[in-house]
Formats: structure tokens, sequence, C-alpha cells
């Protein structure tokens, strides 16, 4: 199909190739305003093990030439990818969206489009509560890359607190609420219900399922929630299932075997299509992280219908839970508190119900069309100006 005479060529700067936001690429690309070219750094990285469907992919795409640059916190990666000159020169686009802005790939971009002169937008997740460098060097660097963007699109209420404290203007931030595949989720943890009881006796299960999907680091809470744990399950007959892998795996793994903790259930890695079996058959899901940006296996779970139980360090509770009517906020690191978050809502049936069906509705605002509509007007609202440098 031709391009419209208008059409903008928008170019987006990530990371790795993430099921997570082709549903979002895929959205953003269909629209007749824009014409859409996604940049990845790398195809993967060594903390991701995750299985991507190309066939899904409906967007045009390129995987950089490029290396490995360094690493930063939680062994995040920082790439280099020089090729980016030749497509920032040949393409000359109207508008670059650029998810972070710790890679030096950005920083090159930045600094050749003194010559350019695209809009560029800055994408961001991060929150204030997020750990991070405190060095007033490293500061100072961030806060001169913000003043480079023309434009920034949010995550969510916390990310815009961020960016507006790191010297964004509120007139200059758009919201695109963060999203995963939600029809998937929800229609699939629906199909996977049908079969509850018949899981769990495979599984060897009976009673409640609590349920924690994510990486496994002390950073996540998982100390926390073993610890809380250990004291709910001498009152509660109930099981934990843990979901995901992490470098701290074995340490917990081996810790629940010498103590006998027999009701945490390690399962490991899990592909994506394959996480509506556990969401499905869950009473509530715990996320009590430590820091964290977001939080996209909150929206998971509420798509599944979930209550959820989630510390105030994650940048998704600000938007997606709130306290007393479809989840139990706690600060990081309150292990009694916690505790008792767990046990009110395992002895309380009818919470656990009311609780979930406001997740669904609450979710429902945080679908891909919804983050790919933020996305679609940062860039046709941002004012049309030359870069200033």
């Amino acid at each position: 199909m031709p391009l419209q005479k208008d059409c903008k060529s928008v170019c987006i700067l990530t990371e790795i190739v993430s099921p997570y936001r082709i549903p979002v690429f895929n959205v953003l690309s269909q629209t007749p305003d824009i014409d859409l070219e996604v940049l990845f750094f790398s195809k993967s990285e060594e903390r991701r093990s995750w299985s991507i469907s190309w066939e899904k992919i409906k967007f045009k795409y390129k995987i950089l030439f490029g290396f490995l640059f360094s690493r930063r916190y939680q062994d995040g990666p920082i790439f280099f990818n020089p090729t980016i000159i030749y497509y920032l020169f040949r393409n000359r686009y109207h508008s670059v969206i650029c998810f972070g802005y710790h890679h030096p790939t950005i920083w090159l971009t930045l600094l050749l489009n003194y010559i350019i002169g695209s809009r560029m937008l800055l994408w961001s997740e991060s929150t204030i509560k997020d750990h991070r460098d405190t060095n007033k060097i490293v500061q100072f660097f961030k806060r001169l890359l913000i003043s480079r963007f023309d434009g920034f699109i949010a995550a969510g209420r916390s990310q815009v607190e961020y960016l507006e404290h790191l010297g964004a203007r509120r007139d200059q931030i758009w919201i695109a609420p963060d999203s995963v595949d939600s029809d998937f989720f929800i229609s699939e943890s629906e199909l996977y219900r049908n079969k509850k009881n018949q899981i769990k006796s495979d599984l060897g299960i009976q009673g409640p399922i609590i349920l924690y999907v994510g990486r496994l680091i002390d950073d996540k809470g998982i100390p926390e929630l073993i610890d809380a744990f250990e004291q709910v399950f001498s009152e509660e007959n109930v099981t934990l299932i843990l979901v995901g892998d992490g470098p701290d795996f074995g340490k917990y793994r081996d810790y629940c075997k010498e103590n006998d903790i027999s009701a945490i259930q390690f399962k490991g890695f899990c592909l994506q299509k394959h996480l509506p079996r556990y969401y499905a058959i869950s009473d509530f899901f715990v996320f009590p992280t430590r820091s964290d940006p977001w939080g996209l296996v909150i929206n998971e779970a509420m798509c599944a219908g979930l209550p959820i139980v989630c510390s105030t360090a994650a940048g998704a509770s600000a938007d997606l839970v709130i306290h007393g009517e479809n989840g139990l906020l706690h600060e990081p690191g309150e292990v009694s508190v916690l505790r008792n978050h767990m046990l009110t809502l395992l002895r309380d049936e009818n919470m656990r119900l009311s609780m979930g069906i406001k997740s669904k509705e609450i979710i429902a605002g945080f679908h891909p069309n919804i983050m790919a509509q933020g996305m679609l007007e940062s860039i046709l609202q941002l004012e049309n100006k030359v870069h200033s440098g």
C-alpha cells in the first residue's frame, strides 16, 4: 500500500526483540499517519530466554550490527551499534523514539541529531523509587541527556513524576500506558480456568495457590516473600508457585530443601505462551519487588482476573493497583505486612473475587491499542520545531 503524502517516518530504537512489545509495534505500524521502522540493538541478551514468534511481527525492523559495551544494574546490557549512523542519515526520520537513554547508541543518535534534526522522543519506564547510581556526575549526565529530547512518553504516573524530577516539562510528556498482549492473556486464562481442578491435580496441589512470576533475584523481593510465606504456611494450607529463573534460583531452592519447605514449588523459566496456565489456577498474584520500573507480570495477572499483592516499588503499582479495591500494597521489605496481606486474601474468598473483577476492569485501560495511541499522539502533537542543540 502506498504511503500517504503527509505520512511521517518514525524510528523506534530499542534493546532486543521482546514478545511484550510486538503487539504495540504492530498496532502502531498499521497507523496510516506514520511509516514505522524498529531498530533493535540485538536479537536477544543472556538474561532472556524468550521464544519469539517471528511470524507475528507485522512491522518493519532491522537488527543492528553492534556489540555489548558494558553492563549496568541487574546485569542489564549496554549496547553500542555504530551502524545507527547509516540508518539515521539514509532515512532522516521525522521522529525517533528512544526506549531508554543508557546505551551509547542513543548518545550517538542524540549527537548526530544536531545535523539531522529529527524530533527526539524518550520512552521511559523509570521511577524515582528505582535503585540507581546516586553519583552526582551520573545524575548531571542524566539531566543533560534529558535536556536533549524534544518530548517524552511515560508508561504511567510514576514515570511522569520521574521525568519531571529530571527536568522535563509536563507539557512535553505524553502517557502511553504500559501493556502486554491483553487479548491473549484474557482468552488463554479463561480456557485454562475451565481445567483448573485437573491442572492442580496434575501438579499435586490442594488448596489455594499464591503465584509469583519473574526473575529469581534478591532485588525482586524473593527473600522477603519466602520469609513471609513460611509464616503464612504455618497458619494456612497453601502453595506458593515461583515461575522464573535467575542467578539466585539455586540459592532459594536449596534453602527450601534444607528447611523442608515443600509448599514452595519452583517451576523455572516458562515461555510466555504457557504462563496463562499458572495465572488461571492461582488465587492471587504477589510481586514484592524492591525495585522495578514497571512489572508487566502485574498486567498479565490482572488480565487473568487476579487480585494483586504488591510493593510500592513496582512502577506499575501507582496506576494498576488500588489498595483495598483490586489489591493490597506494602512498602518494599515489609515482611510482616506482606504476611498479613497474604493471610487476609487467603481467608476471604469474597474479597478475592471482587478484587479479581476490579483487576479486569482496570487493566482494560492498558491495552496495546491504547499504548500505541499514546505513542502516536506524542508523534503528531509534538510541536514542529528545529532541534535547537
